[in-house]
C-alpha cells in the first residue's frame, strides 16, 4: 500500500493514499461526528462520502487535513470559514456529492 506524508490537527503523519475518512478517523481515535476537512492549495474540500476512497476526491490531494465537529472551535481561518459551516450544516442531508469544495479564506485571485 503505498503512503504519502501528510499534517493531521498539526501532527505529521504517513497516510495510506486509498484511506477513507472512517478508516483515518478510527485509526487516529476522532470522535464518530468529526468530519474531514482537507486543504489543497487554495481549496478546501469537505468530505461527505465518508467510505470513498480519499484518492478518489479532492480532498485526497491534500496536505492538510482536520478533523472538525459541528461547533467545535475555530482554530484558524480555514476552520472559522462561513463556508465551512454551510458545508456542515448541510452534510446531515441525504447528498450525492462526494465532497464539498471552496476557495481557501485568505488566498487573493
Amino acid at each position: 500500500m503505498e503512503t504519502r506524508w501528510a499534517t493531521v490537527d498539526g501532527v505529521t503523519l504517513e497516510l495510506p493514499t486509498d484511506s477513507t475518512v472512517n478508516e483515518l478517523r478510527d485509526a487516529l481515535y476522532k470522535p464518530d461526528d468529526a468530519v474531514l476537512v482537507a486543504v489543497t492549495g487554495d481549496l478546501v474540500s469537505v468530505v461527505h462520502d465518508e467510505d470513498r476512497r480519499l484518492s478518489e476526491l479532492v480532498a485526497g490531494c491534500a496536505e492538510t487535513y482536520y478533523f472538525r465537529q459541528r461547533g467545535g472551535p475555530e482554530r484558524n481561518d480555514v476552520l472559522a470559514a462561513p463556508e465551512l459551516e454551510d458545508a456542515l450544516a448541510d452534510s446531515s442531508d441525504d447528498r450525492e456529492e462526494a465532497e464539498t469544495t471552496f476557495q481557501r479564506p485568505g488566498i487573493d485571485h
